[in-house]
């Protein structure tokens, strides 16, 4: 994927999601801004939280509170449009880290053992699809 977005802008919309959630409205100016679809900027923002996660510089809480609130925007598009991906997926992978299962033990960390796989393995897919250097830990 091509970067269309400038990083400080990221860092601003991420900071907002997770504080205040985003809808529509709230990411209009930059899709006006960088002439941009508003899938292109939630994708954009969801692979720069997985790249943070993955490269340990973003925990996984901020990014669960960035990926929670994006999702009203997200399943908005979908509405019109195909659900932005990989966006949707990769909400999806970090909801898999806000509960402990019955048959782990309490000690387990969700989001070690559900979601850094399941993010790794998306961004992977991505790189192989747009012939970048495969993602790697």
């Amino acid at each position: 994927m091509i970067r269309l977005l400038p990083k400080n802008e990221l860092q601003e919309l991420s900071l907002k999601a997770e504080a205040d959630g985003l809808a529509l409205s709230d990411i209009a100016a930059t899709c006006v801004k960088f002439d941009v679809a508003p899938q292109d900027v939630l994708n954009e923002l969801s692979i720069a939280i997985a790249e943070g996660y993955l490269q340990g510089t973003l925990n996984y809480d901020f990014c669960d509170g960035v990926m929670n609130g994006i999702i009203n925007a997200v399943v908005e598009v979908g509405m019109t449009n195909d659900m932005p991906q990989p966006a949707f997926s990769l909400y999806q992978a970090f909801d898999q880290g806000e509960w402990i299962r019955k048959s782990d033990p309490p000690e387990t960390d969700p989001s070690e053992k559900y979601v850094k796989p399941i993010v790794l393995e998306i961004m992977q897919t991505l790189d192989t699809a747009s012939s970048r250097r495969p993602y790697e830990l």
